[in-house]
């Protein structure tokens, strides 16, 4: 049975179409942003780990919005629960509790692949002891919460019946959530400063430089979002209905841009692979044969797209053989290797036919 409603009674406002139309956005494109990304490191043969992360993060994105979809759709998510039934509110509550568990998991996943990321841009023992340590605080601290999500009550069907059994104190709950948000708006902030204090240093225009800052910046908004969703929390739970739809237009918001900001980085690898960018050039006046001498150390390089591989180049190289046109040679000594002692050597030669 539902409490006694308060005196006055709020208005019946509902924020659930509010979920969904921000939702529906961000996840149209957080699906382009992965395929093409996914699709991509596929074709280049560049598929790594993080990659694989991802089609998880991709995968559990959706399964929330589903549950979200249900619960606004069906179930009066958004509204105050004292303008929809008892039951209503019960099952509402349980596709709630699943969306947090959903939540933590991805935001986990989310992370670690950021992480993943970054060691393929530099992978030096300094940096990879940081970045597993961050990612076993990720694991611990979100792992935490869905095991007192799962182990709060007693039975865990209590959480959304309330009734039927025994549950710990709220506040057990609440401020786990709060430590796990704290945890993770810091590898927010990490997580988005890291690759560009990583190619600082490195000898690569300026312009790319600031294209990487605006991405990160991206993963920024989406710690600000996190504080939104802290601030929104509290230990009152006679209104999960309304309380926690708000609470998920800011969890959301966080999420699904973080995941967008981490497909966009590889945005430039993307838009070369589909339109040539700078391994496509012209030649006025004729055709041109091409062919390349090349020799590449298995490392990663840095090309100003985050990250690129020399088998991602050689592919490009061939590919641009098979009909795409050559770029210009100064564009590809750009090159820089991020390990001391590596270095990728690769020559141009360009055949003229003139009419």
């Amino acid at each position: 049975m539902a409490p006694p409603p308060p005196n006055p009674m709020p208005p019946d406002e509902n924020v659930g179409p509010v979920l969904l139309g921000v939702t529906s956005v961000l996840i149209a494109i957080l699906l382009i942003a992965s395929c093409l990304r996914l699709y991509v490191r596929f074709k280049l043969g560049a598929f790594g780990i993080d990659d694989s992360i991802m089609v998880a993060v991709t995968a559990l994105s959706l399964a929330r919005f589903g549950v979200q979809i249900a619960q606004v759709n069906i179930y009066g998510n958004g509204r105050h629960r004292w303008y929809i039934s008892d039951s209503n509110y019960i099952d509402n509550n349980m596709l709630g509790w699943w969306a947090q568990v959903l939540l933590f998991a991805t935001m986990c996943l989310l992370k670690m692949s950021i992480c993943f990321l970054i060691l393929r841009i530099k992978n030096d023992r300094g940096l990879k002891i940081f970045l597993y340590c961050l990612m076993t605080g990720l694991v611990i601290t979100n792992l935490a919460c869905i095991i007192i999500l799962i182990a709060q009550c007693k039975p865990t069907s209590v959480y959304w019946t309330g009734t039927g059994g025994t549950c710990w104190d709220t506040r057990v709950r609440i401020y786990s959530i709060y430590f796990t948000i704290s945890y993770s708006l810091l590898t927010d902030v990490i997580c988005s400063l890291l690759p560009l204090v990583v190619i600082w240093n490195v000898k690569i225009p300026l312009r790319t430089k600031a294209s990487v800052a605006g991405l990160m910046g991206m993963g920024i908004l989406a710690t600000a979002f996190g504080i939104l969703r802290a601030s929104s929390l509290g230990l009152v739970t006679v209104d999960l209905s309304y309380a926690y739809c708000i609470s998920a237009i800011w969890s959301n918001l966080e999420l699904f841009l973080g995941v967008i900001a981490a497909n966009v980085a590889l945005g430039r690898s993307i838009y070369r692979y589909f339109f040539g960018g700078d391994l496509a050039g012209s030649t006025k006046g004729g055709s041109s044969n091409f062919r390349t001498r090349s020799t590449y150390i298995n490392q990663p390089s840095f090309r100003g797209d985050l990250f690129e591989s020399g088998s991602e180049f050689a592919a490009k190289a061939s590919a641009g053989s098979g009909g795409r046109r050559p770029s210009n040679p100064e564009s590809q000594s750009s090159d820089i290797p991020l390990e001391p002692g590596i270095h990728k050597k690769t020559e141009f030669v360009f055949t003229e036919h003139h009419p």
